[in-house]
């Protein structure tokens, strides 16, 4: 009994096989291409990247001094930024919050000329390995408490880069105090 049943099946299923590659070989719509001829379909496919990562300290204490000989009166840790996607990503700035409250007199600069009672603070990427800069060449100045778009660098599919903090003061500006300058940094596709 148990013969004959498979029996049955086997031949069921190879109707049904038969049945299906002739109604499937008799029926295709004229844009579709049947298996086995030689015309090609080119099929095109765009990866997009649904998350973008960058990894870069959260936290960059630099200290700011006149006695600091060359044109950069700040001495900073190196800030290194890694790319961990796959894609390559730039790194703006779009806002930068200054509290300057506890250097009494002190304002914000915007550059390198910086007026007696002005501070100025800024990223400059490193030229010389481990070497902090002394001069101001290719520096991006952050503006105070305003909306921005400036951006800070570029880096390539997985790469890393590293940056500086740079700066300048004016002779009116008080030392042996501190205060804060927190940058808005967006990643985007470059």
């Amino acid at each position: 009994m148990k013969r004959r049943l498979s029996a049955v099946l086997a031949a069921l299923m190879a109707v049904s096989l038969l049945a299906t590659a002739a109604y499937a070989s008799s029926n295709y719509q004229s844009g579709d291409v049947p298996i086995g001829s030689s015309n090609e379909v080119l099929m095109v496919g765009t990866v997009v990247p649904s998350v973008m990562s960058v990894t870069m300290p959260t936290y960059v204490p630099f200290h700011v001094s006149r006695t600091i000989e060359g044109d950069n009166k700040v001495i900073s840790p190196r800030i290194t930024v890694t790319n961990n996607s796959s894609v390559p990503v730039a790194l703006d700035v779009t806002y930068t919050s200054v509290d300057l409250s506890k250097l009494p007199g002190a304002a914000w600069g915007t550059g390198s000329n910086v007026a007696p009672n002005e501070i100025a603070i800024g990223f400059q990427p490193e030229t010389l390995a481990n070497q902090m800069p002394t001069t101001f060449n290719r520096t991006t100045w952050l503006q105070a408490n305003t909306q921005q778009n400036i951006n800070v660098m570029s880096l390539n599919a997985y790469g890393n880069s590293t940056m500086y903090v740079v700066g300048t003061l004016g002779d009116a500006v008080p030392e042996n105090n501190s205060f804060s300058v927190i940058p808005t940094f967006v990643v985007r596709q470059a």
